[in-house]
């Protein structure tokens, strides 16, 4: 019986490098993706989206409340991370908090909501938190109310104000409190025990 002679391939190391060149070129020719934001992208957002007519594009959707948007200026498209105004969603995927009750459930139904969609950015007084992210309502091309506002009707988020921002907070505290009524979304599962996020 004739045995197989092993024959020595390529060294590991150069596989790995050409499949990753391989597999980057591919990414850049076919997908090209907008360079990720940096803290100063927040300004550079700002201006662009303070312009009359306006949009953004949803790219993804990180949590309940919170989404990357593609913004496109003379300089080209980049992403930049908005908070949503006026709201908590239960916490779904904060590395330094266990998983809160509705919080998979509420980052699902935003993922469905948002992703994709053009939006109209709604700012309020502060418009950049401490952590780069931009705070506005997202209003769908198409919708009468903001995601947020949906968010709190339907019982997948609670109203969250904090000053000096507020225009929204009489509108959707009477939202949150049909919810609650209806037994909506986590009001139902949940109660009033969940603990707040930012």
């Amino acid at each position: 019986m004739r045995t197989a002679t092993h024959r020595p391939g390529p060294p590991p190391a150069l596989v790995v490098a050409v499949a990753a060149l391989a597999g980057g070129w591919a990414a850049v020719r076919l997908w090209p993706v907008p360079a990720p934001a940096g803290r100063g992208d927040a300004a550079r957002a700002l201006a662009a989206l303070t312009a009359p007519g306006a949009r953004a594009r949803v790219v993804r959707t990180v949590d309940g409340d919170t989404a990357r948007v593609a913004v496109r200026d003379a300089r080209g498209r980049f992403l930049v991370t908005v908070r949503y105004l006026g709201i908590d969603t239960p916490e779904s995927v904060d590395p330094d908090k266990p998983v809160q009750c509705f919080g998979p459930e509420a980052s699902h139904r935003n993922h469905a909501w948002a992703t994709g969609r053009l939006v109209r950015l709604r700012f309020d007084v502060e418009r950049v938190d401490p952590y780069g992210r931009l705070l506005a309502a997202l209003v769908p091309d198409g919708w009468k109310r903001s995601l947020s506002e949906r968010l709190i009707a339907d019982g997948y988020a609670r109203v969250l104000a904090i000053a000096p921002n507020g225009a929204d907070a009489p509108r959707l505290r009477t939202l949150e409190a049909r919810a609650r009524e209806r037994r909506a979304g986590l009001w139902g599962r949940c109660g009033d025990a969940l603990p707040s996020g930012t």
